[in-house]
């Protein structure tokens, strides 16, 4: 079971710790009999420790999931255990003064290790060290609490007209009303479903209740985010930092949050012409819609009115119709393109593992699949570089688990799930990795249709995985992404391949095309109007729609940033509280709103509702911060790079050499400075914004 393997596994990870103490002193402690077996245990453990973690999010029994959740908070007991090792702490500052000479990684190991030591409280008295590991239990425990209720779905009832704007299939598939709901469709509110219906309903009305439903249904966090930031704010003092957001921040690459919150306020003030100009033009449409549909019009702008009239604006000023463009990227298709685009440009390729290949897993041996839901895909992943040596070219497994269910974490994201290392006698422990996604199921009729957006936020989750495939690493803790500021910039710099006609046709293909059915019933759309695509028989993305995205580039790119500032700056004020009066001042409502009506120029509702306790990214993402600060490095990346010719093999490899397969065993620094040839700066960020 998955928590007799995690007490086999800290059991193990003591001994080990134990018996290093009892066999070496400060006078002998060297790399051979100090740093290597605490490493190798900790490659072992990680490798098996991930995978546990993992089915928190992804398993299909719900008692599977409890005992995940509950092995983590094992881990993390063992870690704070760890980190008050004064024992072991004197053993790594002694190899560290012995004047050994270190390769590389074990020297950033070792670095790395005195450094969480000394973060971790290993100078406190031995009540403080107790007050600490309480204080990270309660944080497991509240942190898990909030997110478990962000997916709670509110419920609400609707006519067919109020729901005006869906798909009617979607509708279709929704419950009908009896007695006092007779005539109403019972609508479900997940987070798919509330961004869609944002995004596509014409009613006002409907759109706010919407908002109001999925912010009302998380109420009860609001209290606990109030709770975390006391908890944080009291380990942070505990450990010698003024606020929480001080002590997240210390070793990386950005440690002010002072300094950060400047920089995202910087970039909101250089944004304001072009944003007030976006508002003024939506609320201008945002009156002329509502006068059409004898809707009453108060003047004001607001946050639930944006994804709307967002949406009108690229369709009418870049001639943009989403959902034409939407038929181009059916969810199995796109992603096959997707990896055949990595194949080409990073040089891979990706073999996808049938049920009767299961026994026949991979050549060199490696059988470490699993498999915890019908649907899941996996893929071996392989190196097919020309320095690749011959039967040592196995690279990882991919997973791809992109369908809801019952008790499944929602979002979207790429999830870690063994890490890459060299075992003592050379052989290599590969790599797994899985996108988790929410994306709809497609049925024999119609398959599950990607908005650009979406295609966007595959292409950005697929370049984690890269990076968790193609690590080079020695050790567990360094293999794929880091943590920190960085950590985003590999995948943002993916995302450009998104905005470029050549990619785009590479990506796309009608979904017509896909199969029998899938004709009839995009021939029966076209006869009722319900599709634009009718110029012959559609294939690929044509070059009017290409290029009507290539336009909307600034545009989107303008709200994306907006957006990502508003949330980071609520993030900092969040976690920048020194003082339990501060924490105890907080209301994250008002916080919320005036943040978001400070940032994109919204008006303040007259009621506030807790649009701020249905977001689990407060919890699930180390820095919102980092989405802003690591785009200074993708920009820059990108325009240096791969500007000229974004499918260029030589340049792939260049930059999978130069940066992914290094992981985080590099200082991230080191690694730009190396692949851009100088100091990384703002000024592709701001051309790609066109701001100066």
């Amino acid at each position: 079971s998955l928590l007799a393997d995690t007490h086999r596994l800290l059991e193990r990870a003591r001994k080990v710790q134990d018996d290093v103490v009892a066999a070496v002193t400060d006078k002998t402690a060297t790399l051979a009999n100090t740093l290597l077996p605490l490493i190798r245990e900790e490659n072992a453990q990680l490798y098996e420790r991930q995978q546990i973690e993992f089915y928190a999010a992804v398993s299909i029994d719900a008692a599977v999931r409890e005992a995940s959740q509950k092995a983590s908070s094992l881990f993390d007991d063992f870690d704070t255990d760890t980190a008050a090792r004064q024992d072991v702490y004197d053993l790594l500052i002694a190899v560290r003064d012995s004047g050994e000479v270190l390769d590389a990684e074990s020297q950033r190991w070792l670095t790395k290790s005195i450094s969480s030591f000394e973060r971790n409280g290993l100078s406190l008295s031995a009540d403080e060290r107790a007050s600490l590991k309480r204080i990270n239990a309660d944080l497991t425990k509240l942190e898990l609490e909030y997110i478990d209720r962000c997916d709670d779905a509110a419920e609400l009832w609707c006519t067919r007209e109020e729901l005006d704007g869906l798909d009617a299939s979607l509708l279709d598939e929704m419950g009908a009303g009896a007695g006092a709901h007779e005539g109403k469709i019972r609508v479900l509110l997940d987070s798919n479903l509330v961004h869609s219906m944002q995004q596509r309903v014409h009613n006002s009305h409907t759109r706010w209740r919407v908002y109001e439903a999925a912010a009302n249904t998380c109420h009860a966090n609001v209290p606990l985010l109030r709770q975390v930031a006391a908890l944080r704010l009291e380990k942070a003092k505990l450990l010698g930092h003024d606020s929480y957001g001080s002590l997240r921040m210390a070793g990386r690459m950005d440690s002010d949050p002072v300094k950060m919150q400047r920089f995202i306020e910087n970039i909101v003030d250089r944004l304001a012409p072009v944003k007030d100009t976006l508002v003024s033009t939506c609320r201008k449409m945002k009156h002329d819609d509502l006068e059409s549909r004898h809707e009453e019009d108060d003047g004001k702008f607001y946050s639930w009115d944006r994804p709307y009239y967002s949406e009108r604006l690229l369709s009418h000023k870049y001639a943009l119709d989403s959902k034409t463009v939407s038929e181009y990227f059916a969810l199995d298709e796109t992603v096959t393109r997707m990896l055949g685009i990595f194949e080409h440009v990073m040089s891979l390729t990706f073999q996808e593992l049938r049920k009767s290949d299961s026994g026949n897993s991979a050549s060199d041996g490696n059988g470490d699949v699993i498999i915890w839901q019908d649907e899941v895909q996996v893929f071996a992943v392989w190196d097919t570089s020309s320095s690749s040596s011959a039967g040592s070219n196995f690279l990882g497994w991919l997973y791809m688990d992109m369908h809801p269910r019952e008790g499944k974490r929602s979002g979207f994201s790429d999830q870690p799930v063994c890490p890459a290392y060299t075992n003592i006698d050379g052989t290599r422990k590969y790599a797994a990795t899985a996108l988790v996604c929410n994306f709809d199921k497609p049925t024999k009729q119609k398959p599950c249709l990607l908005n650009h957006g979406e295609v966007v936020l595959l292409f950005h989750e697929l370049g984690h995985a890269m990076h968790d495939l193609v690590s080079q690493t020695q050790y567990a803790r360094f293999s794929g992404a880091s943590c920190g500021d960085f950590n985003e910039a590999p995948s943002q710099m993916l995302e450009e391949w998104c905005w470029y006609p050549e990619t785009l046709r590479k990506l796309s293909r009608h979904y017509s095309n896909l199969s029998p059915e899938y004709m009839q019933t995009w021939q029966a759309d076209v006869d009722a109007g319900r599709s634009k695509a009718t110029t012959g028989q559609p294939d690929t993305l044509p070059e009017d729609l290409s290029n009507a995205l290539v336009r909307s580039k600034q545009a989107k790119s303008i709200v994306r940033t907006l957006g990502l500032a508003n949330v980071s700056l609520f993030e900092l004020a969040l976690t920048s509280a020194s003082s339990s009066e501060a924490v105890e001042a907080l209301d994250t409502t008002l916080l919320w709103h005036e943040t978001a009506c400070k940032t994109f120029s919204f008006d303040m509702p007259s009621k506030l509702v807790p649009a701020q306790a249905n977001q689990p990214m407060w919890f699930t993402v180390d820095g919102l911060y980092v989405y802003l600060a690591s785009q200074v490095y993708s920009s820059d990346m990108f325009a240096t790079v791969f500007k000229q010719d974004p499918m260029s093999k030589e340049a792939g490899l260049r930059y999978r050499r130069t940066v992914l397969e290094n992981g985080s065993s590099v200082d991230e620094g080191e690694l730009l400075e190396s692949l851009l040839g100088r100091a990384p700066n703002t000024d592709a960020l701001f051309e790609s914004i066109r701001i100066r």
